[in-house]
């Protein structure tokens, strides 16, 4: 027992040990980037200490009022939470009916839908842009959001996570009188909370990261996002104020900070549950 319960201890501190080397590899770039976008422009590039010898606290102001960041914000957030909404909309609906319903070629729909996962989306940005263009859809908000209105892999996620859902509770529901809808509605989405705030976070990650579909989509300014807003802070004559756009950049990820933060407990439960199916 002795030996078991050493054994046991070992692999538990060696376990710790690798995760904390991990995250902290993880987060030299992000440490780098926050002690940088104190710094002054001609010091970013000097080898030596990370701490800045002056802490230039102005460069995040002045990097806000070198692009109208605030019209950025009200984008990136108005097209995040759209394509979240929508994403909550339609993934449920398809994850439920292909991990509960019987219809006719189920399975070989199914495995054309995890087919178009492996294609890249590069490959059809195009097809999207003239879409788009053919119907003056340009420098809209339905134009941003249009590729990400849903997601296979929120779909493969919560077909996984309904899976584990006994029939026989929804059977019970059906005596009751419920109908389909009420079934899924009342009993099977009240259950998946873990997996839903999971898609929340993918969603709203994927759309607020967006750069290339957002910049070819939209050429105005006030319908630029932050991700393309960085531009404006390059001046191909007099170069990059490289602390200042770090501070952008800073300010850029703490939205995503913020929503994980608040939705780590049930992300951390929808992978897990998923995974043990």
């Amino acid at each position: 027992m002795t030996n078991k319960k050493s054994t046991r201890i070992i692999y538990s501190v060696a376990r710790y040990a690798v995760l904390i080397i991990v995250a902290f590899i993880i987060a030299i770039p992000y440490v780098w980037m926050i002690l940088s976008s104190f710094r002054e422009g001609s010091d970013i590039f000097v080898k030596g200490s990370w701490i800045p010898d002056v802490w230039r606290w102005q460069n995040y102001p002045e990097a806000m009022a070198m692009a109208p960041f605030g019209r950025f914000f009200i984008n990136s957030i108005a097209t995040s939470l759209l394509t979240v909404a929508a994403q909550l909309i339609t993934c449920p609906l398809a994850g439920f009916a292909f991990a509960k319903l019987d219809f006719k070629s189920k399975k070989f729909l199914f495995n054309i839908f995890l087919c178009t996962m492996m294609v890249p989306s590069e490959s059809t940005i195009i097809a999207n842009y003239l879409t788009m263009a053919s119907w003056h859809m340009t420098d809209t908000y339905f134009a941003i959001i249009a590729p990400l209105l849903t997601s296979m892999f929120a779909i493969f996620l919560l077909r996984q996570f309904f899976k584990t859902i006994p029939d026989a509770l929804m059977d019970a529901a059906k005596i009751d009188g419920a109908t389909l809808m009420q079934v899924f509605w009342k009993v099977v989405l009240p259950l998946a909370k873990s997996a839903l705030a999971t898609i929340v976070i993918f969603g709203f990650v994927s759309s607020w990261n967006a750069y290339l579909w957002p910049t070819l989509v939209t050429s105005a300014t006030e319908m630029r996002t932050v991700q393309t807003g960085l531009r404006y802070m390059v001046d191909p004559d007099l170069g990059s104020e490289w602390p200042k756009i770090l501070a952008a950049s800073t300010v850029i990820i703490l939205p995503v900070m913020a929503l994980f933060v608040g939705l780590q407990k049930y992300f951390v439960q929808g992978i897990t549950k998923v995974g043990l199916k």
